[in-house]
């Protein structure tokens, strides 16, 4: 503040000095003259004025200051006053030039002030109002695109997408078209704790991320084109309620994005977030609608049918729910079997995708052949074709009973988005039997109990399971005792080894009674542990004797009744109930109470013999379990695993280890209950001498410590049981399992139990490795078989091989799977028997030099399906049939042999697709020239998103001009070909 004074103070001095100056000035100039010398004096001084106010232009104010003297000595009154004259307007101008200087650059500041300030106000404005303003009021409510264009074009930003959590808010799911996002293909990106890039976390967090580069893109798209810029990068989250609900990503704002940009966006996405949530709000009430009128009309309809005549009924208004082509219902049967409803009663047994769903699980299948059996009863349209299905749980209140089996015509498979839906119908489908047999239940039922002993046998039979536990039978029979008697309180007691009674149940009675123990003669439970039967005591004020033990008149209680529950004629307990308030027992209630008491005693038995066996079941089955699983698979590493894990949960140990010997030293092969690391090191590190003593006797190992001491490691095993895994009577290998608890020891049923897996699994072992080698043979004879394929017909000499390579050179680029070695192993398979179909297509059509008529090319065609058909049966091939199959396929679906499109195969078989194109494009014909790498890539970059994949095409290109992808050298057999183009189908 006082230095604008100082400033202003400053502007007026000089203001007052130039005024005085040229007063001063020009009252000296022309003081005693008149006429023509006066007006010559003020020539004279306006010019002095001017090359004073013109001093910062020394070539002109010199010529004025010269001139001002000239004209002044021209006068004929001329004196020195004159020349001070002069010299004071020559000052005043001088003064007055810095004084109009100073005015001028203030004002200029204060200008520029108010035209930043205008800015920032225009800016406030334009953020407020789009903060205010509906989006697009013509847009639809929850309509992405409108909000994506909104939110770009108030920020300003070049491109912009939306990334919203998907229905089981496991991955952020990119929303197209989003804007400049031409050549950038957005993922759906998985939200993993934990692992997250700096985006994803940020995003995670609650917090904005802002970028000055395309690295944070890598988070959210395959693949980055080389000479893609980006100079900034904003993603802001859009919270719902609690959690993120998806975020907006922006980019390539024209100078960077500011604070005022980041919080307009932040409120546009919180806007945006409202209006989605509200969309999808009405859409669930309108699906939640939609669904109760199907299930009402459902329900209505199924009323009296049969079970067959509702699944039916189910089938058919299941299309209003998704779309199938045919469906069928398979009911499953208590003996691990399955029949279709309608069709043949024999049943078969569950395997495969039935028991998936059998254990809950949705199961989509997709190119199924006849071969591999169908469940849906939709027939493929042609041999050898494939179709779709979905298998979805019928579930009913005892579990999953059934599964609704539907199939799809054609390359429109099953998907993901679907699960929900087929979810849907089986529960659907569940609602509608349940309600169709309650329905039947009661329609039928007849009224078979008219008094309450009926009621009871029914109940009391009910006891009779063993599957639960002890506690729970006696709860029920002391709880049903009191039901069926409307008594108060009741108490259930059972025989101790001295031949007392100590309650174990007790309902309606203060907790001191739980300690109680009752001797004989001692009250009501006394008199019947004398005498044997039944006592009822209508008034137990008039019967002072049997009133305590417990005290049943401080408790409130004036009537009791008791009765004996015997077991193999002898006392096994006693059940008594009790009422506040006097009563005449009746000879029903005797009978109820021991007709409960009696089959009480037979539940709580089997319950207790079932419980001290159970354990020994359990051990059994996962004795059989581990054994079952170990021969299904031939895998090597899942073998071992299986066995480990069997061994674990059969013998109860918290660690376990298996390893085996190679070249004389014990290499672990898996680990149960910690990672790898740590088994490695408690088994063969801390336990190392056990199992090396076990490899050198071949005998088991069993210890145990009976208890804790002060210096023991929490790390040293309070039970060690180790097992050798024993072929042909020599030790391969050793089971090592530990507890680390006092208590917990293994016994000799379990060391038995172990040391039958190991017999049996060293036998599956030695299977997987016996696979495994005859694995590697198959392989090498069908790679044998594709070279010699490609033998057949000089120009496909060396194809599969070099295609190989070119597949190789785009998934380098494409940096395709880093994290899997095996997909590349996959990979390169496929490749290199992607041809093998050929073998079935005529020589004559092979090697022929002239172009392929129609039917010859329709016959080339075949050789897709001729491949897959060859190696289908071939467990061990998963991404290489795909490859087989679908090589010749493009991605607008105009390929061949199942026309599939975009997203319906995944990348690798894309990546095949060109690789296979480009080197028919490099290879001489008879009939044409090979092209050149640049006249191949300019077709890929011309087919990119028509006949390639537009990511591969991507790929193609850069991996071109980067010099990654050459030209594999071949000897050409026709090198007097002429040049007629690159993609010529090659049919008269």
């Amino acid at each position: 503040m006082s230095s604008d004074r100082a400033t202003f103070a400053l502007r007026i001095a000089l203001s007052a000095a130039t005024a005085i100056l040229i007063l001063a000035g020009a009252t000296l100039n022309v003081s005693g003259r008149t006429g023509q010398a006066a007006l010559l004096a003020a020539v004279a001084g306006l010019l002095a004025l001017l090359a004073g106010a013109l001093n910062r232009v020394w070539k002109a104010a010199v010529p004025l200051a010269v001139a001002a003297v000239i004209v002044s000595v021209l006068t004929s009154q001329f004196s020195p006053w004159d020349l001070a004259g002069l010299v004071l307007l020559g000052l005043g101008g001088v003064a007055g030039s810095l004084a109009y200087r100073n005015f001028t650059e203030a004002m200029r500041r204060q200008v520029d002030d108010l035209k930043r300030l205008n800015v920032q106000l225009e800016d406030k404005h334009r953020a407020f109002l789009a903060a205010t303003s509906d989006a697009d009021a013509a847009a639809q409510p929850g309509d992405v695109a409108a909000l994506t264009a909104y939110i770009a074009r108030q920020i300003g930003s070049a491109f912009a997408c939306y990334f919203l959590a998907s229905p089981d808010g496991k991955q952020f799911v990119p929303q197209p078209p989003g804007i400049g996002l031409e050549r950038l293909h957005p993922l759906a990106v998985n939200r993993v704790s934990g692992g997250a890039g700096p985006l994803i976390a940020s995003i995670e967090g609650g917090k904005e991320f802002v970028g000055r580069d395309e690295s944070g893109l890598l988070e959210l798209a395959n693949y980055l084109p080389d000479d893609l810029r980006v100079d900034s990068l904003m993603a802001v989250p859009m919270p719902i309620g609690e959690h993120i609900g998806g975020f907006v990503l922006l980019g390539n704002k024209e100078g960077g994005f500011t604070e005022d940009d980041r919080r307009l966006a932040r409120t546009l996405t919180l806007r945006a977030g409202a209006q989605l949530a509200s969309a999808h709000a009405v859409a669930l009430s309108r699906k939640e609608t939609a669904r109760y009128t199907l299930m009402n009309e459902l329900v209505k309809e199924a009323s009296g049918k049969t079970m067959q005549e509702v699944l039916d009924l189910v089938l058919d208004k299941g299309k209003q729910v998704i779309r199938y082509d045919a469906g069928r219902v398979a009911l499953f049967q208590p003996d691990g079997t399955y029949v279709i409803l309608g069709q043949s009663d024999f049943p078969s047994p569950i395997a495969g995708p039935l028991a998936r769903v059998r254990d809950g699980e949705t199961v989509l299948r997709s190119l199924v052949t006849a071969d591999e059996g169908l469940f849906s009863g939709l027939v493929p349209s042609a041999e050898g074709g494939t179709t779709n299905e979905a298998l979805t749980p019928i579930r009913g209140k005892d579990g999953v009973f059934g599964a609704i089996c539907l199939g799809r015509n054609g390359t429109a498979a099953f998907s993901q988005r679907d699960v929900a839906a087929l979810d849907e119908l089986g529960s659907m489908a569940g609602v509608a039997v349940e309600n169709s047999r309650i329905l039947q239940v009661v329609t039928g039922q007849r009224s078979k109990l008219d008094t309450a002993l009926d009621a009871l046998g029914e109940v009391s039979q009910a006891l009779t399971t063993v599957t639960q536990g002890s506690k729970v039978l006696e709860q029920k029979t002391l709880e049903t005792a009191v039901r069926v008697t409307t008594a108060s309180a009741g108490l259930l007691t059972r025989t101790t080894a001295d031949g007392s009674q100590a309650t174990i149940m007790a309902l309606g009675l203060p907790s001191t009674v739980d300690e109680l123990v009752v001797q004989n003669g001692q009250g009501i439970i006394g008199a019947v542990m004398l005498s044997g039967r039944a006592t009822a005591v209508p008034d137990l004020s008039a019967s002072p004797d049997l009133q305590s033990p417990p005290d049943l008149v401080h408790f409130g209680l004036n009537a009791a009744i008791c009765v004996p529950m015997l077991e193999d004629g002898r006392l096994w307990g006693t059940l008594s109930v009790f009422d506040v308030k006097k009563r005449e027992w009746t000879p029903d209630d005797q009978r109820v109470l021991a007709t409960l008491g009696n089959q009480g005693v037979v539940a709580v038995r089997n319950a207790e013999l079932y419980d001290n066996n159970q354990r020994s079941i359990w051990e059994l089955r996962n004795l059989q379990e581990a054994l079952q699983a170990a021969t299904s698979t031939l895998d090597l590493n899942q073998v071992l695993q299986q066995v480990l894990a069997g061994a674990a949960k059969a013998s109860s140990a918290q660690i376990g280890c298996l390893a085996l010997d190679e070249s004389g030293k014990l290499i672990l092969k898996g680990g149960f209950g910690t990672d790898s690391s740590t088994a490695e090191k408690l088994a063969l590190g801390v336990g190392g001498d056990i199992c090396r003593d076990v490899m050198a006797s071949g005998k088991p190992f069993m210890e145990a410590m009976e208890r804790d001491t002060i210096t023991d490691s929490p790390l040293n095993p309070r039970a060690v049981l180790c097992v050798p895994i024993t072929l042909r009577g020599t030790p391969t290998g050793v089971l090592f399992l530990a507890n680390y608890q006092v208590g917990h020891a293994f016994t000799p049923d379990h060391r038995n139990l172990v040391t039958e897996l190991a017999a049996q699994a060293a036998v599956a072992i030695d299977n997987a490795r016996l696979f495994k080698d005859r694995e590697e043979v198959i392989l090498s004879a069908l790679e044998a078989l594709a070279n010699a394929v490609d033998a057949r017909d000089p120009y496909t000499a060396g194809h599969s091989q070099r295609v190989t390579q070119y597949a190789l050179m785009i998934a380098r680029q494409m940096r395709y799977s880093p994290k899997d070695q095996s997909a590349w192993v996959r990979l390169e398979r496929g490749g290199r028997l992607h041809d093998i179909g050929k073998i079935g297509v005529p020589d004559a059509i092979l090697q022929k030099t002239g172009k392929l008529t129609d039917d010859e090319f329709a016959k080339m065609k075949e050789h897709p399906i001729a491949g897959f058909n060859i190696l289908s049966g071939l467990k061990m091939l998963t991404d290489e049939l795909v490859i087989v199959r679908s090589h010749h396929e493009r991605y607008d679906g105009k390929g061949y042999p199942d026309r599939k499109k975009g997203d319906e195969l995944p990348m690798f078989a894309w990546i095949m697709s060109a690789a296979d194109a480009i080197d028919a494009m490099t290879s001489d014909r008879p009939y044409r020239k090979a092209s050149s790498l640049e006249v191949a890539v300019e077709q890929v970059r011309a087919g990119a998103g028509s006949h390639f994949h537009p990511d591969v095409a991507e790929a193609v290109l850069d991996a071109a001009h980067n010099g990654t992808m050459k030209v594999i050298p071949q000897e050409s057999l026709y090198k007097d070909a002429p040049a007629i183009g690159a993609f010529e189908n090659p049919t008269s």
